[in-house]
């Protein structure tokens, strides 16, 4: 590291592991770093998220586990994201821009390597806590002497504050009713997919175990992340109650659903082809099967979005040229015209 210049606080310039350049912000009573651990260091990859991440660091300020330090990484943002981090005046915030964009997976590794405290948690820099989620996962993890705590999802709508329903709620028909904790395994994430909670690590499992996001990857960078900690024998351990709230907004990269899955298959086509036949064998047909669900999920979401934009012509088109198909398209079309009918009625 060496200094730079910079006006009413001090500006260094480092190097990460993979040799990515960050640039640190660091207020002037910041320098000396707290000789006493926070007991979770708190990262968020932040790209273009102005309007959304004041919530975000508020509900990890506001956190009943009160020692923490929040490190933001702000990944060449374009918006007033890095003006809406500096502007809290408070000693457990971190801000550290990347030199270019560099992506989620990456932007998480560089504040990985920078955290300090005993558990690393994750939070999206459109997304908020309820205030004691820390306090009950890390209550969660001491009970089950586990290296990995997740909850369940409150899904926000993009423009409402309320969430509309939770992620096990909607994910009911597959995976049964939940109502009390209970451990994934590698085998058990490969067949039910827990890639979309966002997990709080124990960082020296982590370390212990070499394993950070894969850097290459903008897309089920999650599920990739927690097969590879569980194929390293990590504890995961989920609890029943939703604690985190979850954005659905235009302009993210779940808002493209087409491009979004092409790049989880890729990496799902990536992660089977390092697993060992010999010792993984059924962690390998799982995931053979979770392709194939990708693969349906593909084909729904390419023949969804000329649906929800009303271009019928496209739907039929699609629809004469995949007749096999039909029987899954016809309830979507069903669903599709029940909502225009409803939006009709209330204008």
């Amino acid at each position: 590291m060496w200094p730079a210049s910079g006006r009413g606080r001090k500006t260094i310039l480092a190097m990460t592991p993979e040799g990515s350049r960050v640039v640190i912000l660091v207020k002037p009573e910041e320098r000396e770093r707290s000789a006493m651990k926070p007991s979770v260091s708190v990262i968020i990859p932040a790209f273009n998220v102005e309007a959304y991440l004041g919530a975000a660091i508020d509900s990890v300020l506001e956190q009943t586990q009160r020692d923490v330090e929040l490190i933001i990484v702000d990944d060449c943002s374009t918006d007033g994201t890095a003006e809406v981090a500096g502007r809290y005046q408070d000693a457990r915030i971190h801000v550290l821009r990347n030199a270019k964009n560099e992506g989620p997976s990456q932007s998480r590794n560089v504040a990985i390597d920078h955290a300090t405290g005993e558990w690393v948690a994750i939070l999206d820099g459109d997304d908020w806590w309820k205030p004691r989620r820390l306090e009950c996962l890390l209550a969660l993890a001491e009970a089950h002497r586990a290296d990995i705590v997740c909850d369940d999802l409150l899904l926000v709508p993009e423009g409402e504050r309320n969430p509309s329903v939770t992620f096990f709620q909607t994910q009911a028909r597959r995976l049964g009713r939940i109502d009390q904790p209970f451990e994934v395994n590698a085998l058990k994430m490969a067949v039910d997919d827990y890639g979309f909670l966002k997990p709080v690590f124990r960082k020296a499992f982590l370390n212990a175990h070499a394993l950070r996001y894969n850097p290459a990857l903008w897309a089920g960078e999650d599920f990739d992340f927690l097969l590879r900690c569980l194929l390293a024998s990590g504890r995961m351990v989920v609890s029943q109650e939703a604690m985190y709230f979850y954005r659905s907004r235009p302009g993210s990269l779940t808002s493209d659903p087409v491009r979004c899955l092409t790049r989880i298959i890729d990496m799902a086509d990536a992660l089977t082809a390092s697993l060992d036949p010999r010792t993984q064998g059924e962690v390998i047909e799982a995931m053979g099967r979770y392709r194939e669900w990708k693969l349906r999920e593909r084909e729904d979401a390419r023949f969804r979005a000329p649906l929800q934009k009303g271009a019928w012509g496209e739907c039929m088109s699609l629809a004469w040229r995949n007749p096999a198909k039909l029987p899954r398209y016809m309830p979507m079309v069903g669903r599709q015209l029940v909502s225009l009918a409803v939006s009709k009625a209330r204008r």
